[in-house]
């Protein structure tokens, strides 16, 4: 049983590895081109929720994110990677947050 928990864990720290690599990655390569490249992933409200490499206003690490809707309205907010996870945090949503798994995002540039 002992040896089946260390598989486990080392196949679990092997996986946390690989996501802060995939985005670090991605932040470096985002930073260091001038084209514009994004994360993006579809929401359930039909529209598109797109990570951004600029920072957000007064803040030292967190980045833009939109949320676009399926009426054409957008909701902005700050996305941070941590523990894993990408999470946001809605401006004007009344603190709401969300988390999203990076393997969920898909990398875009654009011409």
């Amino acid at each position: 049983m002992n040896a089946s928990n260390n598989k486990r864990n080392a196949h679990s720290t092997k996986l946390r590895r690989s996501l802060r690599s995939l985005c670090a990655g991605l932040l470096l390569l985002c930073s260091a081109t001038h084209a514009e490249e994004w994360m993006e992933t579809v929401n359930e409200a039909g529209g598109k929720i797109l990570f951004l490499n600029s920072l957000c206003t007064g803040s030292t690490t967190g980045r833009m994110v939109i949320a676009t809707m399926r009426d054409g309205g957008t909701i902005h907010g700050c996305w941070y990677f941590f523990a894993d996870m990408v999470h946001v945090v809605w401006i004007g949503q009344n603190g709401k947050t969300s988390a999203y798994d990076p393997r969920t995002l898909t990398y875009r540039r654009g011409e």
